[in-house]
């Protein structure tokens, strides 16, 4: 298959696509809440595209930033809470204008 067109990767395939051990990918699924694979029904783990993009914020932060798990979990969750405000706002946003165009 095409790259991007599939639903789910296993351990191996993810493993092979960002250059890392399988057994990294299990170690950071246990340290990074962020990184939460599914399981299929034989407890196998099944990666999406977000999980994948996860995998290589962790490793850019770990091998061109030079920072620790803690360092890397922290910057993760910073950056998940940028997000989120972002979107409150752009909700807060629509919704004066909504009233502003109702005045």
């Amino acid at each position: 298959m095409e790259p991007n067109t599939k639903l789910y990767y296993d351990t191996n395939e993810v493993a092979e696509m960002v250059g890392c051990e399988p057994s990294a990918l299990r170690f950071w699924e246990k340290k990074f809440p962020q990184l939460n694979p599914k399981r299929d029904s034989r407890n196998r783990r099944r990666y999406t595209e977000r999980d994948i993009e996860i995998i290589r914020k962790i490793m850019h932060q770990r091998d061109k930033q030079g920072r620790t798990i803690k360092g890397t979990r922290e910057q993760l969750r910073r950056k998940e809470e940028a997000q989120l405000l972002v979107q409150r706002l752009l909700r807060v946003r629509k919704f004066l204008t909504d009233i502003h165009d109702v005045l």
